[in-house]
């Protein structure tokens, strides 16, 4: 059996109801038809500095990797660590999320190119660092949003297979009703899309013909 680690928002944020007797999400798919065990930890709200971080202070072995890309100007929440997804008490500051991200953009924000530039950089690092130290493991990359005009998102993993198009593009199937904050969906898609995205998948986890720096793109048709 194979561990598969998954770090990101949530799109991935799959811990809270994860073993289900039957196979709900579209991880729970995967999992059930590679032999996976599941050690998540997709944190809502959260950006990609908190997924990077997150993973380079987990210290236990895996065998693949999941990254789902969020909105590179979310705010970076220091106290969303691993183990306080793992017991599902993810805290706030002593002001709230919204307050936070108004008093980040505030004082932090510089302007969208500074912000691209920096994401960029920092991402081009982290590629560095996963080809360099993690050469034997399968990575994934999901990006969650399609971010301006500038590109798809500020960098394209080298190592690693990387999947197109972004996950919100899933989520809009079926419904489009903006449920913003309370989106009663698992992983924000409906069941049949959980089903068309885990086919897909699967079909690219099979297919040793892709290599490293490869894009996918899955079909957004049921």
């Amino acid at each position: 059996m194979n561990k598969l680690v998954t770090f990101g928002d949530s799109f991935l944020a799959q811990r809270v109801y994860y073993k289900e007797l039957e196979p709900t999400s579209w991880i729970d798919m995967v999992c059930q038809k590679n032999n996976f065990t599941l050690d998540g930890y997709g944190d809502a709200a959260t950006g990609p500095y908190n997924a990077i971080f997150n993973f380079l202070n987990y210290r236990e072995d895996f065998d693949i990797c999941f990254f789902s890309w969020s909105y590179i100007l979310r705010a970076i929440y220091n106290n969303r660590k691993l183990i306080d997804i793992v017991k599902g008490k993810q805290k706030e500051m002593d002001i709230s999320g919204e307050e936070l991200t108004e008093l980040y953009h505030k004082y932090f924000f510089s302007t969208d190119e500074f912000e691209w530039v920096k994401a960029q950089a920092m991402l081009e690092w982290f590629d560095r660092h996963l080809q360099k130290n993690y050469k034997d493991k399968k990575f994934i990359h999901f990006y969650c949003f399609e971010i301006n005009h500038k590109g798809f998102y500020p960098h394209m993993f080298e190592h690693g297979i990387n999947i197109k198009p972004c996950l919100n593009d899933f989520s809009n199937i079926g419904d489009k009703k903006e449920y913003k904050n309370n989106d009663p969906r698992l992983l924000h898609m409906i069941p049949k899309v959980h089903k068309l995205f885990a086919k897909q998948l699967n079909k690219v986890l099979k297919d040793k013909s892709l290599n490293n720096g490869d894009v996918v793109e899955f079909s957004l048709e049921i």
